[in-house]
């Protein structure tokens, strides 16, 4: 697993908390069945996934499978061609911190964007 950041470039980056580059596999499960992704990036408050299906529509609340991480749950808060951005709740925002730091200490030092 790849976990780097780079700092924003140019205008303001209007996001509440930090994101962080991830680009590892995982698998979306949902009431629309189960599909191969790569979770891009991770933050504190959400995530965004990357994966060629479409229909995740808003308020859609799925589960994020990634080998040797912790189960994330969250909920669908925009879709994109191509992926989808994902929101975490008060609870899962701990879960993310969790992950976070171990993606830190296994690949040492991590930027954040």
């Amino acid at each position: 697993m790849r976990v780097s950041g780079t700092p924003p470039t140019g205008g303001y980056d209007k996001r509440r908390f930090q994101r962080f580059d991830v680009n590892q596999p995982t698998e979306v499960r949902s009431p629309r069945g189960n599909f191969e992704a790569t979770l891009v990036d991770i933050s504190e408050g959400g995530a965004f996934v990357q994966l060629d299906q479409t229909g995740f529509e808003n308020n859609l609340f799925v589960e994020l499978h990634a080998e040797g991480s912790e189960k994330l749950h969250g909920r669908v808060v925009r879709e994109f061609s191509g992926g989808f951005a994902l929101e975490f709740d008060d609870a899962e925002r701990k879960r993310a911190l969790s992950e976070i730091e171990k993606f830190k200490a296994t690949v040492g030092k991590m930027e954040a964007f």
